[in-house]
């Protein structure tokens, strides 16, 4: 445990007596007392000084009339009224002890002790006789201080009891008030804001327990600072949130904006390229009509091929459209880079102007780990920046791709003719909305989402270029490390795949009857028994009927019930005939429960080659 762990379980077990209470009791019991002491010191030291005083004032009383007296009553000799004298003296209190020397004898009153304190004084005896001062003798007299001393000391234990059990319920009046008031309030306050966590802060505001008051104290003030930060709190962390949300859908927005700005370049181009497939499709098959009705057959299997090379060529631009423009979540796995880059260039080319050749340049195919829409993301985005950045000039763009085997990384150089970018820009590019390009004319996106797609797939991204000398861009990406223990595999496959259908009962569901007519023609090709329905119920009926199957071919999208729907319903009633699902969506709407849930062997993306369904349809 922690220094902070330790602190916030010390705080949790506090009693209602905390420290700081008693900090509090033990000052205000310490200064009282200070104070009590200070000012019984002060006064008794005031009476001691009175009792002093009193005494030195008796002694200028003997020295302005006890003394004359005495000296007349000695020049006379007159011993018994020294006596009396010098016995009224030591018998009033003030002095104990008084001594009277004359001729060498002395007459004395009282007793003279070691005393600790005392208080002395000494008059000479003079007397005026015609006009002569002569000294007859000396009087001395000695106070004991001690009693004064005592009496103070005496005084000052009880003035000091009397002045502690004063203070003692003073400080403990004080204390139950402080608590009532205070402490008992900051207690509840502080139990309170323990339990103050993230999820729940939208609470009501914190009240004191104490009778309302129109006067507005400190108590009420700090209630009310922690209503407010508690509420300004709550509302920081909503507004947070909102804002992550929010970033998060405008990220996602300006990356669909991306590949739909690119995608409304490639419209006229696409359009271009379909129309022209359309065209060779349809002439090839009227061609085959012609001939046909001709009886001249020689010349058919030539536009039939066509149709077929037509019809893939076709299948193929659609799938890469599809794959751009299409919300997924991004999945790395295996891919061919030339065979990417390759399908980006094509529909690339039929974008730019006649005055941009495009080179492509490589040494061998090499596979990386990444996804195929991000990789032609990339790839059409720098092409397109190029094309912006050579304008109506004679321009080039030269894309090649070299691998360094011994660190195990594949560079991709794109490099063009355009205008460059200047030194003070290079630090700029890779900023979120910067951009170069006019307003309306780009979201300044494209690099900062390129970055983030070559930073997550483990790589580097440089740019090598000068103001009017063309730029060039080197991608450093990590090699697909190819694992040996799948070819084996895959060689199983292909020897399986030359085995017939002969004897295996497949079932067609298909809404569109030419779909299922053309999957039962082409499966009874290959000897196979084969059921062909276009009605999912009719189908069902039959299955629970029942109807045995080895292998069930249908389509995913269907009016009656959808294919999913269907195998639900079939392997919930006991089915066991593995399902293959045609879809004409390319987006993965089956999770892996689904799949393994309901007997879904696999789910394939039409157009699909026969050949490749056959292949499925015999490792089933």
């Amino acid at each position: 445990m922690n220094d902070h762990e330790d602190r916030t379980s010390s705080i949790e077990n506090t009693s209602a007596f905390s420290s700081l209470s008693k900090a509090i009791i033990f000052k205000i019991i310490a200064m009282s007392s200070l104070i009590t002491i200070l000012s019984t010191g002060i006064q008794l030291y005031r009476d001691y000084s009175n009792n002093v005083s009193a005494v030195e004032k008796e002694m200028n009383s003997v020295s302005n009339l006890i003394v004359p007296e005495l000296s007349y009553n000695l020049w006379h000799l007159d011993i018994k009224a020294l006596n009396m004298q010098l016995h009224s003296l030591s018998s009033t209190g003030e002095f104990s002890y008084v001594e009277l020397i004359y001729d060498g004898k002395a007459l004395v009153s009282g007793n003279e002790e070691e005393f600790t304190r005392k208080k002395e004084k000494t008059w000479p005896l003079i007397y005026s006789y015609k006009g002569e001062q002569r000294k007859l003798g000396s009087l001395r007299v000695v106070t004991d201080l001690d009693p004064y001393i005592n009496h103070v000391l005496d005084t000052a234990i009880f003035i000091l009891i009397a002045n502690f059990i004063k203070t003692f319920i003073v400080a403990f009046a004080m204390i139950y008030i402080l608590r009532m008031h205070v402490m008992t309030h900051l207690n509840l306050l502080s139990s309170k804001l323990k339990n103050f966590k993230l999820d729940n802060l939208e609470t009501e505001d914190i009240k004191l327990n104490r009778p309302k008051n129109e006067n507005i104290d400190e108590l009420d003030i700090v209630v009310d600072s922690v209503n407010r930060m508690r509420r300004n709190l709550y509302s920081d962390l909503v507004k947070m949130e909102e804002d992550r949300r929010e970033n998060e859908d405008l990220t996602h927005r300006l990356n669909q904006s991306q590949k739909m700005e690119a995608l409304g370049r490639l419209a006229g181009g696409i359009a271009h390229d379909f129309n022209n497939i359309l065209h060779l499709m349809m002439g090839s098959a009227e061609q085959c009509v012609y001939y046909l009705e001709s009886k001249k057959y020689d010349k058919l299997e030539k536009y039939l091929n066509n149709i077929v090379e037509f019809a893939e060529r076709g299948d193929k631009l659609i799938r890469q459209i599809l794959m751009y423009t299409h919300q997924k979540k991004v999945e790395h796995k295996e891919i061919e880079l030339v065979g990417v880059i390759q399908g980006a260039l094509d529909m690339m080319r039929s974008t730019l102007p006649a005055n941009i050749k495009i080179n492509f340049d490589f040494e061998k195919n090499v596979s990386i780990c990444g996804d195929v829409t991000q990789m032609q993301q990339i790839i059409m985005n720098f092409c397109t920046n190029a094309r912006d950045s050579i304008d109506k000039k004679n321009g080039i763009i030269n894309i090649s791709i070299k691998d360094n085997p011994q660190t195990n990384m594949v560079k991709i150089y794109i490099e063009d003719n355009g205008s460059g970018i200047s030194k003070e820009l290079q630090a700029k590019i890779y900023e979120p909305y910067f951009s170069t390009k006019p307003v309306n004319k780009g979201t300044g996106m494209g690099l900062s989402i390129i970055q983030s797609i070559i930073q997550q797939m483990n790589g580097t991204i440089e740019l090598i270029s000068e103001e009017g000398k063309g730029a060039t861009f080197v991608l450093t990406l990590p090699i697909f490390k190819q694992d040996s223990s799948s070819q084996p595999a895959l060689e199983d496959a292909r020897s399986t795949s030359q085995n017939s259908l002969k004897d295996k009962r497949v079932l067609i569901l298909d809404d569109e009857e030419y779909i299922a007519n053309l999957h039962r023609d082409f499966i009874e090709r290959h000897d196979a028994q084969v059921r062909m329905y276009t009605s999912p119920k009719k189908a069902l009926e039959d299955l629970l009927a029942g109807l045995e199957i080895d292998v069930v071919l249908a389509d995913l999208s269907m009016p009656e019930m959808s294919g999913l729907e269907f195998a639900k319903e079939y392997s919930a009633n006991g089915g066991k005939a593995p399902i293959i699902l045609l879809t004409g969506h390319e987006e993965n709407i089956l999770s892996e429960s689904n799949l393994s849930d309901h007997n879904i062997e696999e789910v394939l993306l039409k157009p699909i080659n026969l050949d490749e369904l056959l292949d499925v349809l015999v490792t089933i």
